[in-house]
């Protein structure tokens, strides 16, 4: 009996063997079919750009409003925002360096070879200049990322606000001693702002605007603005942390940025659509 189960194991698994190579393009054939605008998208050029709360676009909109296109103002392109979110500060710890790190990280895990984008710009760019003058050095390139990113925290009480906060950004460690003199932490309130304790914070969040260009052609193939999505991409990421609770909780500057970066990873895995 032992002979047979072996012998039989044997012959499934050699079956498998010889199946598995036509059965795995044979699964993706109609999915590659679909979409063939993503063929050949490799190497991947990123252009990154912070965008604080207290600045706007000089032609105006919200980041959660506009996808970026071709004519979006991208480097140099700010100016004082005409409004601010009451309760919003800017948050100084995500920057572009370890915003940068989590943009390549999520597109290397989806099977891309990204890179870090620079170029001197004196004036107003856009990305169809950008493009332009960058193919001119690097044509090697299969598709250009457009990445506007707002870290943001929201205090449980627009009065604990800091009065700077129209001009300039705030450490997480600055909010603590703000909200706690002294302590080492704060309240992270479950609940709805107006049932949270006055010197808590409700919201820490690293708001996204992105898109991605096909470099021979400059065809959008997809697009993020805040909860929009445009073209081939997973939206699934409301189980992303820190989940919904009704309960209080206390979080020090470790746990608040940890918070916001993994919360930022989780949704970057299934906003960037897989390579192939």
């Amino acid at each position: 009996m032992p002979k047979r189960r072996v012998l039989l194991a044997g012959v499934l698994l050699s079956l498998g063997v010889l199946l598995w190579p036509g059965c795995t393009p044979m699964s993706n054939r109609l999915y590659v079919e679909r979409h063939p605008e993503y063929r050949g998208i490799n190497r991947v050029a990123i252009f990154l750009e912070r965008w604080p709360i207290y600045r706007q676009l000089k032609r105006g909109g919200e980041m959660h409003e506009d996808f970026i296109d071709q004519n979006t103002p991208f480097l140099n392109a700010w100016e004082r925002a005409r409004r601010l979110p009451p309760r919003a500060v800017d948050v100084l710890d995500v920057d572009d360096r370890l915003m940068g790190e989590l943009l390549l990280e999520a597109f290397r895990r989806k099977g891309y070879q990204p890179f870090i984008a620079r170029l001197p710009s004196p004036g107003v760019e856009t990305p169809a200049t950008l493009m332009a003058r960058y193919l001119v050095l690097d044509p090697g390139v299969d598709a250009f990322l457009f990445c506007f990113y707002s870290p943001t925290l929201y205090f449980a009480s627009a009065e604990k606000v800091p009065s700077g906060r129209g001009w300039r950004s705030y450490t997480i460690k600055e909010i603590v001693r703000r909200l706690n003199p002294g302590g080492e932490g704060v309240i992270w309130a479950g609940p709805h702002a107006r049932n949270a304790p006055p010197d808590s914070i409700t919201h820490a969040f690293v708001y996204l605007s992105m898109s991605l260009f096909r470099a021979r052609d400059n065809r959008l193939l997809w697009a993020v603005a805040g909860s929009q999505v445009r073209g081939r991409m997973r939206v699934l990421v409301w189980g992303c942390p820190p989940e919904p609770t009704q309960e209080n909780y206390w979080a020090d500057v470790t746990v608040i940025r940890r918070l916001m970066i993994n919360n930022l990873r989780c949704r970057l895995r299934y906003l960037i659509p897989d390579s192939f």
